[in-house]
């Protein structure tokens, strides 16, 4: 079936393939790669402009200052599940290149029982505090009750969204990123349905936000646990990896290496949420609805970083494969390819954004000032998320290597010593917006520039740097 994004990707890669800067084979094979990825993640991430956009229009601003201050809670405990998701992806990819389907199915086991496990007590922490949790950030009543009904209905959708990323990454080591997007790429559509059902049609408000995912995601779990099981799902087609429910359930030497990967990973997305908590609260010293400026921001900057998840995983996986075969300048040379393929539709999609700025803007209100103060805020966003793209494009490259440690260092760095300590200078001087401007374009570009250094040296290639396929 003819599909005209994959198409505009390979044509891309054969146009830059034509000038020379890539190599047009594995120009294709990133290209095939990343498109299946790319489809999932815009589904995924307009579904979740999709709530803020919805509850906006639905209950106004205090609806979408509750959901993002919920979504704190919510992303530090899923920064568990997905570092191990990203741990898993270079274990499975290093595995399944050397013809040992049996120990990456292990890799995949011991990903979803780690990260279900450690899952478990934040959805009991949430269910049972999520009103104190919410009134750390605000004594609204109003926003104090639509955060904690998004968070208490949310954290049971944290099981299920941990499982579907786990097993998505695994079968992107695996060289299929067709299936998780068919799969997840349908559960968000269906969702962005609910929400119009549930959120328009039965008057839920944010509840009706919170079970939409609930349900959603459920399915799409159930999906990939029925695939996994039976090695194949009707109407997709074959897994190339599969899940015994019988025996073994622990290998010490599989666990050790996918907590030494998956750890830096795990600490940089705490990082990485940790330091919501401060900024949200210097947001709002900065002016009292920057916060929902802030959060519309943030959801454009994350739609567009469907691109980046796509040629990161795409560099994850075939960087993983190539040093599996220990082929190190393969590895070197598609890493090349990745950042260079990735970074021209990065500028073009940021461009594009930067110019219909106000145009996003109305999606999440029809108040003139509202929209006035957000279009600044989603042109700002296009151009941190350039700085994003080319980190993602890193990260998935030491991610293929199982070297994950400067990917946590970049990530700490923009985040600690750039956007917060600008977003500070906002805060308490007359620069207030454009600082906090300035602290958002920091923030990605200080990421980048830390990672592409790791990235650029090539150290990571070495034996020393990725663990052995033979423990």
């Amino acid at each position: 079936m003819f599909n005209p994004v994959v198409w505009w990707f390979r044509w891309l890669a054969r146009r830059l393939a034509g000038v020379g800067i890539i190599d047009g084979q594995r120009g294709q094979r990133i290209a095939d790669l990343a498109s299946p990825r790319i489809l999932t993640m815009i589904a995924r991430f307009s579904l979740r402009a999709s709530d803020i956009a919805m509850v906006g229009l639905a209950v106004g601003s205090a609806g979408i200052v509750g959901i993002s201050f919920a979504v704190v809670y919510w992303q530090f405990a899923f920064a568990f599940g997905i570092g191990i998701a990203g741990g898993t992806i270079g274990l499975v990819a290093q595995r399944y290149s050397a013809d040992r389907n049996t120990d990456a199915s292990l890799v995949v086991k011991q990903s979803v029982l780690l990260g279900v496990g450690l899952g478990i007590p934040f959805v009991v922490a949430y269910w049972f505090g999520a009103e104190e949790l919410i009134g750390v950030f605000t004594e609204d009543s109003r926003t104090l009750r639509y955060g904690s009904t998004y968070l208490r209905l949310s954290a049971i959708a944290l099981l299920f969204v941990t499982f579907t990323v786990i097993v998505s990454r695994a079968l992107a080591g695996a060289d299929n990123t067709w299936i998780p997007m068919s799969i997840r790429a349908t559960g968000a559509v269906g969702n962005i349905g609910l929400n119009a059902i549930f959120i328009f049609g039965l008057d839920l408000g944010v509840f009706g936000a919170a079970l939409a995912s609930v349900t959603a995601e459920g399915l799409v779990a159930a999906s990939f646990a029925y695939g996994l099981v039976h090695g194949e799902f009707p109407g997709i087609g074959s897994f190339p990896l599969s899940v015994s429910v019988t025996g073994p359930h622990l290998d010490v030497r599989t666990l050790r290496q996918l907590i030494e990967t998956s750890a830096p990973l795990i600490g940089y997305r705490l990082g990485n949420v940790i330091v919501r908590f401060p900024l949200l609260a210097l947001l709002a010293m900065v002016g009292p609805t920057v916060v929902a400026s802030f959060e519309v921001a943030r959801r454009v900057r994350n739609l567009l970083n469907a691109f980046g998840a796509g040629f990161s995983m795409s560099a994850s996986s075939l960087v993983g494969q190539a040093l599996g075969r220990s082929d190190e300048q393969l590895a070197v040379d598609f890493g090349h390819d990745a950042v260079v393929f990735s970074t021209v539709v990065y500028v073009l999609s940021g461009v594009l954004v930067f110019a219909l700025a106000p145009v996003v803007a109305r999606f999440f209100s029809t108040n003139p000032e509202t929209i006035a103060r957000t279009t600044p805020f989603v042109r700002v966003a296009s151009i941190s998320f350039v700085g994003l793209g080319v980190f993602r494009t890193y990260e998935g490259i030491l991610k293929g290597s199982g070297n994950n440690r400067w990917t946590m260092y970049g990530r700490l760095f923009g985040l600690y010593l750039l956007l917060l300590p600008l977003t500070y200078v906002g805060a308490v001087t007359s620069l207030g917006f454009a600082a906090v401007y300035a602290a958002l374009i920091a923030e990605t570009w200080g990421a980048a520039l830390v990672t592409g250094y790791r990235v650029r040296s090539e150290t990571w290639t070495g034996r020393s740097h990725r663990p052995s396929v033979a423990d």
